[in-house]
C-alpha cells in the first residue's frame, strides 16, 4: 500500500486512466500520482540521448501546442524567459558571488545565465544533457543522480528545481536533501505543474500537464506549501495562477 508523500494517509482514489497509467490522488491532501510508477533504475535510459531527440522531435498534441503558444506569449509580453525568471528571482535574494545548484540542470542553459553574477553547480541525471552542459565554460557539472551524489551539506545558498518536482517520485526525499545542502537563511526556487490549476479541471486526462510516464507525482499550492514546512522551511512565497498549468514557490530556510 503506497503512503502519501506529503500527509502520509493510504487511502487514494483513482481519478483518471492515461495509457498504462492510472492518476490517483490522496483522499487527505489531494497529492496526486501515477500508478505504477516507472522503475527508478530506468530514469537514466529515459533521459538517453536518443530519447531526448526523440521526445524533442516528436509531433505535439493540441493541448502541449497550446500549451507552447502560451509560454511563448508570455515570454514576448515579459521579455523573460523561464531561465530568466530564476536569475532574477535569485538576484534580489542572493549577493554576487553566491554558491547556486540547478538540479536537473539540463543543458546548462540556465546555469549559462547564472555565472554571470553566481558560482554556479549543476546535476544532470542524462550522460548525454549532462556532457552537453560541460561544454560551457564557467560551471561545474555533476552526472548522476542526485538522490545518490555527494554534493556537500550546507554548501549552497541558493538551489533550483525547474520543472524537475514531477518527475521524483520521492519528492518528499528531495526537498529534504534540499534542505540540508542549504546554508542558513539559504532560498529553494521551485517550478512545478499545479494539479490544482482549472486547466486540468476542464481537460482532466487531456491537460497538458499529464506527461506520463515521465511526470510522476502533481502537487498543488497546499499540499506542496504542507511539506515545505514539514521539511523545516520557515517562510515561504508562492504564486499560482488559475489558469497556469505551472506554480512557483520560493522556500527559505
Amino acid at each position: 500500500m503506497t503512503t502519501c508523500s506529503v500527509c502520509r494517509n493510504i487511502k487514494w482514489t483513482k481519478v483518471y486512466r492515461i495509457k498504462d497509467w492510472d492518476i490517483e490522488r490522496c483522499d487527505v491532501c489531494g497529492f496526486a500520482k501515477i500508478d505504477p510508477p516507472p522503475a527508478r533504475e530506468s530514469r537514466p535510459e529515459f533521459y538517453s540521448e536518443e530519447k531526448v531527440i526523440g521526445r524533442n522531435i516528436k509531433r505535439l498534441s493540441g493541448p502541449q501546442r497550446f500549451s507552447r503558444m502560451m509560454k511563448g506569449a508570455f515570454k514576448k509580453i515579459t521579455g523573460q524567459d523561464k531561465s530568466g525568471i530564476f536569475y532574477h528571482k535569485l538576484s534580489r535574494y542572493l549577493s554576487a558571488g553566491a554558491e547556486i545548484l540547478d538540479i536537473g540542470c539540463g543543458d546548462g542553459s540556465f546555469l549559462d545565465l547564472a555565472k554571470r553574477r553566481f558560482n554556479c553547480t549543476g546535476i544532470e541525471i542524462s550522460e548525454y544533457l549532462g556532457s552537453m552542459a560541460a561544454r560551457r565554460a564557467g560551471i561545474r557539472i555533476v552526472t548522476g543522480d542526485f538522490f545518490t551524489a555527494d554534493l556537500g551539506p550546507g554548501k549552497f545558498d541558493g538551489i533550483t528545481l525547474i520543472s524537475l518536482l514531477e518527475h521524483l517520485d520521492r519528492p518528499e526525499a528531495a526537498v529534504k536533501k534540499c534542505f540540508d545542502l542549504l546554508k542558513p537563511g539559504g532560498v529553494l526556487l521551485i517550478k512545478t505543474v499545479n494539479y490544482g490549476c482549472v486547466n486540468r479541471v476542464i481537460k482532466k486526462e487531456n491537460w497538458t500537464g499529464f506527461r506520463v510516464p515521465d511526470h510522476v507525482v502533481y502537487f498543488n499550492p497546499s499540499n506542496l506549501k504542507r511539506l515545505l514546512e514539514m521539511t523545516g522551511f520557515s517562510r515561504l512565497k508562492t504564486s499560482a495562477w488559475p489558469f497556469s498549468d505551472n506554480m512557483y514557490c520560493d522556500a527559505w530556510k
